[in-house]
């Protein structure tokens, strides 16, 4: 039993203990492929949360660790990612630039305890009052703030990281003939590079007669050599002395592991942050991981995930490194390199580390567009417009959810944009809820079938009424479900029984149940019967406790509608 219950917290052991070492030079493979991509990512998004580059570099090696050995998902890739950073960003602004790096870290370390308080109460279910409108608004609305605070580095112009979308875009324009033109041009061909690295690349190479495989896993290097070829054109052009940013020196080697970020005046100010930093990196997460497990048949433990990043999250602020979640992109590379478990996840860690103790010297040379130029294309795909003409055509509602949620983020600040999405989106919820469909039915000729009367060819019966409500009744819809019964009775004087069909019906909160004892009554005063029919089990069972025999009767309780029909139709 203690090894079972080991095995549920470190799922690590299990895989391990039946590794299977021919997929070792797959999972290899998957990590270098991971690691290539991570660390220009790392530095990039790094940079997009105002912090040094080589922060970006350290949240890339202990996390992932961690994550390898308390994590269910076998592919997901853990590390820095675009909008957590810039939630860092926003979060930080009214920091000093000499307490930025330490509230930075502490962020990460806040929303790891968050991550396990709520693996801890069991609050994974929060994640679901996100609904996927809300968070494909959000996302979008998130990648565009991130592509204009990136102007300022492609342009090399004075361009606020934080703010809302319109001040952004004023102040581009106001500075925007003052952009430095070596650093557009850098810039311009860092994206035109890393966009023909796509498709273009992958087509070229197939047409030379590699496999589709082989061809998408070589052009994941992209960014790699996009920085690799900027960094040496600025080297050897001398552009930092014509105005070029640069990164600059970078420290080498692995920082020593401190607590010296723990400032207990500043948790308050950074809470609200911290716990929406939480949220979103968990429903990023969980998101990629059950996608990528539901291809191979793979189980992925929602509180289990929660504690796994939480404690990655925890270790990234010891080890000096940002807030990290897992990255859609990176782990669908992951996963598409051929990562069979986490040990993909170690070679990756370790890889990373190796650049952080010996190569950091190489990118010193690297300019910032080049930078901006990975993150821009990397976000880009975040943008989801088909999702909005998607959700329009299908329920104009959810568009709308999105479009507040998007509108919110670029008109205020991302936190209220995903606020007034959350709002939006419960709000459409209840009012759905609260106007459930309530369909008039009768039995298919020859079958034991019902159906709504206004969608097919039924029988019905003079005196006999069959109401099937398609939802649980709570105190929210129940009134309109009593107005429609109302109506129904207005317009048939000669009814006797009205039967209503319960078969949708998962629950029947209070106040539901004292409209019923109130209709009941009010019908049997009119001289009709009220009955229930198809009731299931869990609900009859309350029912019963609460002695609906008596305020029923003399209404009955149906088994099914075809018994309820046989009972109380008119004799022939």
């Amino acid at each position: 039993m203690r090894a079972d219950a080991l095995k549920r917290f470190v799922p690590a052991l299990s895989w391990l203990a039946s590794y299977d070492r021919r997929t070792l030079p797959a999972d290899v493979l998957a990590g270098f492929i991971t690691a290539v991509l991570l660390v220009p990512q790392g530095m990039a998004y790094a940079t997009l949360a105002g912090l040094p580059p080589q922060v970006g570099l350290y949240a890339s090696i202990l996390p992932p660790l961690i994550y390898a050995l308390l994590g269910t998902s076998r592919t997901l890739s853990v590390g820095p990612v675009s909008v957590a950073a810039l939630l860092v960003a926003n979060a930080l602004a009214s920091s000093s630039a000499e307490a930025y790096l330490a509230d930075a870290l502490l962020l990460a370390a806040m929303s790891g305890v968050l991550l396990l308080m709520m693996a801890l109460l069991r609050l994974d279910v929060l994640v679901n009052f996100i609904s996927h409108p809300t968070l494909s608004g959000f996302t979008s609305g998130a990648a565009l703030l991130i592509i204009l605070s990136q102007l300022g580095n492609l342009l090399a112009i004075s361009v606020p990281s934080t703010g809302s979308g319109l001040e952004t875009v004023y102040k581009v324009a106001t500075h925007l003939p003052g952009l430095d033109p070596i650093t557009a041009t850098l810039g311009a061909v860092g994206i035109a590079l890393l966009l023909l690295s796509r498709r273009p690349f992958v087509s070229l190479l197939m047409r030379t007669g590699a496999s589709e495989s082989v061809a998408v896993l070589t052009s994941r290097a992209g960014p790699l050599v996009v920085i690799s070829l900027l960094t040496v054109c600025v080297a050897i052009l001398q552009l930092e002395q014509k105005g070029v940013a640069v990164v600059g020196a970078l420290p080498q080697g692995l920082p020593s592991p401190s607590l010296d970020f723990l400032r207990l005046d500043r948790v308050a100010d950074l809470l609200p942050a911290a716990l929406m930093i939480s949220l979103i990196g968990y429903v990023e997460s969980i998101s990629v991981a059950k996608v990528l497990a539901f291809r191979r048949r793979q189980k992925i433990d929602n509180n289990q995930e929660l504690i796994a990043l939480g404690a990655s999250n925890m270790a990234a602020a010891f080890a000096g490194g940002m807030p990290v979640a897992g990255g859609f992109s990176r782990s669908t590379v992951n996963f598409s390199a051929g990562a069979r478990t986490q040990l993909a996840g170690i070679v990756t860690a370790v890889l990373v580390a190796l650049v952080a103790l010996f190569f950091t010297p190489l990118f010193y040379h690297l300019p910032k567009a080049a930078l901006g130029a990975i993150i821009v294309v990397a976000v880009a795909s975040l943008l989801d417009w088909r999702g909005f003409v998607n959700a329009w055509r299908y329920d104009k509602a959810d568009a709308l959810t999105l479009l507040v949620t998007f509108g919110g983020v670029l008109l205020f600040d991302i936190e209220m944009g995903l606020l007034l999405g959350v709002i939006m989106g419960v709000g459409v919820f209840l009012w759905r809820s609260s106007r459930p469909h309530v369909a008039v039915v009768g039995r298919i000729p020859g079958t034991q079938h019902f159906r709504n009367v206004k969608r097919h060819s039924v029988e019905t019966w003079p005196g006999l009424l069959l109401l099937r409500v398609d939802r649980s009744l709570f105190f929210a819809n129940i009134s309109y479900v009593d107005d429609l019964v109302a109506e129904q009775v207005a317009d048939n004087p000669e009814l006797k029984h009205l039967v209503i069909i319960c078969s949708a019906m998962n629950t029947i909160d209070y106040s539901a149940l004292e409209a019923l004892e109130q209709l009941a009554d009010s019908l049997h005063r009119a001289g009709i019967s009220l009955h229930l029919a198809e009731v299931k089990g869990p609900v009859m069972d309350r029912l019963a406790h609460f002695g609906i025999e008596e305020w029923l009767s003399p209404g009955k309780v149906f088994l099914s509608a075809e018994e309820a029909v046989q009972t109380l139709k008119p004799d022939e």
